[in-house]
Formats: C-alpha cells, structure tokens, sequence
C-alpha cells in the first residue's frame, strides 16, 4: 500500500456510485442514516452546475482504478455579497489514511476555488474529526467559532 499510485481528478457523472458510496461510508461513520434521495439531489446538482461541477475532487488508486476518495469545494455567497468556498464532504477510505491523499485533495480543492476567485473558505469540523482537524491546522485554517447544537426532537 505504501506505493499506491494516486491521480486525483475532477468527478464526472460516470463516478456517481463511487461518490455515493464514500458518501455513505462518511455518513455512516458519522454515526447518521444515509437518505439516497438528498445525495441524488445534491451530487447532481454539483455535478451539472457550471461553477460547481469542478469542485468535486476524487482520488483514484491507479492499480485498481477505485475511488478512495473525495472532497467537495463549493462556491457560496455570504450574506454581503462576498464569495466564499465551502469545503464539506471530506472523506478518505481508511487504508488510504496517514499518506499525504487527504493532502492533496485539500491543496486541489484550494486550488480550484482560487481559480474561482473565492475571497475565504469555510470548513465545518465535528468534534470526531480530529485528524482532519489536524490537516486544516496544517494548511493555515484558523478556528473562527464554535457551533452548539440543541436537538428538540428528542424530548
């Protein structure tokens, strides 16, 4: 595994059932129930739309050609009109862990916000992360706030 051969690309709608099932591993390692239905939704829309489609970054093992990874940058507005990336989806295979791909993915999805002329980008990190958490740090992320979390739905 050490001199696995990785190309990180630009997804394309033929790599839809790659996408969803890391999307279902993230999910499920997230301790959530995956909903196929808002995956179909929100992977074709990034998919087709024009200023998205080429945020959604994979890494492919070229030995085996499988996708064991993947990173959506999105491009939003924030409320004063400035632009801003959005990186969610963030997720690697587990024997693909601890090799620099996650890396990578990150310094390509910057990339291609830069590209887009993107002014700040934004990460949401659960507290489990802490690896991921780390790699931020790594690439000059600074912790901006915290989020809290009251779940009504559970009285």
């Amino acid at each position: 595994m050490e001199d696995t051969n990785i190309k990180v690309e630009i997804a394309s709608p033929e790599q839809i059932d790659s996408l969803r099932e890391l999307t279902k591993l993230l999910v499920e390692s997230l301790g959530q129930e995956f909903e196929s239905k808002r995956f179909d939704w929100g992977i074709r829309r990034r998919l087709y739309d024009p200023l998205q489609r080429h945020g959604i970054l994979i890494a492919i093992d070229e030995d085996t050609c499988k996708v064991v990874g993947m990173i959506i940058a999105e491009l939003r507005i924030d409320p004063f009109g400035k632009s801003e990336g959005y990186i969610k989806q963030f997720y690697l295979r587990d024997e693909y862990r601890g090799k620099n791909i996650g890396k990578i993915l990150l310094e390509q999805a910057l990339e291609h916000l830069k590209k887009i002329k993107v002014e700040k980008v934004k990460v949401n990190i659960r507290e489990q992360a802490t690896k991921t958490s780390e790699l931020y740090k790594q690439m000059n992320f600074k912790k901006a706030y915290e989020v809290h979390k009251l779940d009504l739905s559970e009285d």
